[in-house]
């Protein structure tokens, strides 16, 4: 398979995209702890752990398509 550059690789682009959107989501959920009342901590801390796990898996998708594809 031919390497690709990133800046030629839709697909990349589209990972990298999801990958800048959860992240985002995931610093400003962190955020939210800091600030948020005693009474909501417990729902606050379930959406910053699912906003984690986004980040998280849309990191893996973007190294895996990388590794895979060649277009470092």
């Amino acid at each position: 398979m031919q390497s690709q550059t990133a800046a030629s690789c839709r697909e990349r682009l589209i990972l990298e995209a999801r990958y800048e959107a959860d992240l985002k989501v995931f610093r400003a959920a962190v955020r939210q702890l800091d600030t948020c009342h005693r009474l909501e901590f417990d729902q606050v801390y379930e959406d910053a752990e699912r906003a984690r796990v986004a980040f998280e898996n849309s990191l893996l998708a973007l190294n895996k398509h990388v590794t895979e594809h060649g277009c470092a």
